[in-house]
């Protein structure tokens, strides 16, 4: 099969699972094929190019329920990577930001910050996400919202690749953003910008990356399909070892992977993980597919005029609970007997029923004290 991935940190689990041989033992024979924009992903899958990939969590719903476009029906059966994407804003912008309250500990103050610094210009402020539909732009949107209905006037929202992300920053062509990592690190790291905020801080332990096939692909090949998720698994346990993480640094150095933006944080102390940004790949239940997190992020995308109406059974048709639960007990990870819960409740990780026992699944608050209850 031919899987396409962007190269961002959270490409990992597909890497260390080819570098490794993992695929090779679940005889599974991969292509990884590299993407310079979550767009050119997009399209390759649309025309069967590519059988799948890494997605931004939003991304097989934005394709199956589209109605600005021809729809491409994907499915996810895995969440491959939960948190990770960081607000990073100018050097230039950030001591005015701060002047006016801004607080990396308190979105809220940080947005009104934002705001009052735009109308103190008389201009609107240029920040970008990776895509429209990402969840990179879903948590841009609601942090800005948390500043008032007015806010969105005195901003502007641009799609720009991660990879063209430094140089839009360079030439001044934006004065923030929200992207995954090495960016933020890469940023930081060229007095570029500041980490403002983590997405983190917007949605706790959001699903970020997740596996997104073709759902033809998926129905002709079931068992291979099972047998993919499995290999990912084992590589997502890996990923959390931080003793694998030299490692991993060296592998995602490679020019067909990460290449240059590793080398580029040679002597950064943070390596590849920024401690603000808390991103994770397995502990915690971090792989399990909620479907109350797949409807908030439907809803949001709805929110943001991005996806028309959909329905429970549309959610159901797009991410697949059962799958993920069929594929980890084969290899003795346990999972949650539900399939969705009330998000925004929980600020720790806690214990829920799996098949076998208790499992633990991490804290998932949102901005502002919201809940967003599974309507099915």
């Amino acid at each position: 099969m031919r899987l396409g991935f962007v190269p961002l940190l959270d490409s990992a689990p597909l890497i260390i699972a080819h570098e490794l041989g993992l695929f090779f033992q679940e005889g599974l024979e991969v292509e990884l094929v590299r993407e310079a924009s979550w767009a050119s992903l997009r399209d390759k899958i649309t025309f069967g190019l590519l059988d799948g990939g890494h997605m931004l969590a939003p991304m097989p719903l934005a394709m199956s329920l589209a109605n600005d476009r021809p729809r491409s029906p994907i499915v996810t059966g895995m969440v491959l990577s939960r948190n990770g994407n960081g607000i990073t804003v100018s050097s230039a912008l950030y001591p005015e930001l701060e002047a006016c309250g801004a607080d990396p500990a308190n979105p809220l103050a940080s947005a009104q910050a934002l705001i009052e610094v735009a109308q103190k210009r008389g201009t609107p402020i240029q920040l970008a996400s990776v895509a429209p539909w990402s969840s990179h732009d879903l948590q841009l949107r609601d942090w800005i919202a948390s500043a008032g209905p007015e806010a969105r006037h005195h901003l502007r929202i641009v799609p720009v690749s991660p990879v063209q992300m430094v140089d839009a920053f360079r030439a001044g062509a934006i004065e923030g953003c929200c992207v995954g990592e090495p960016w933020n690190s890469l940023l930081e790291w060229q007095d570029l910008g500041v980490l403002l905020h983590a997405g983190h801080q917007i949605w706790q332990n959001a699903p970020e990356k997740v596996l997104g096939m073709r759902q033809d692909w998926a129905e002709q090949h079931p068992e291979i399909h099972e047998r993919l998720i499995r290999v990912l698994l084992r590589a997502c346990e890996w990923l959390d070892n931080p003793a694998n993480h030299d490692t991993l640094r060296d592998i995602l150095a490679d020019e067909r992977y990460l290449g240059n933006q590793v080398q580029a944080l040679d002597g950064h102390p943070f390596s590849l993980f920024h401690p603000r940004l808390h991103q994770h790949f397995f502990r915690d239940s971090a792989n399990f597919p909620w479907l109350s997190q797949a409807h908030w992020l439907a809803s949001r995308l709805a929110r943001w005029n991005q996806l028309g109406s959909f329905s429970t059974e549309d959610i159901r048709a797009v991410v697949k609970p059962d799958l993920f639960r069929k594929a980890a007990s084969r290899i003795g990870i346990d999972a949650p007997l539900i399939d969705a819960k009330t998000e925004g409740r929980h600020r720790l990780p806690h214990v829920i029923e799996g098949g076998d026992g208790p499992v633990s699944i991490a804290g998932d608050s949102l901005l502002g004290e919201q809940l967003h209850r599974w309507p099915g």
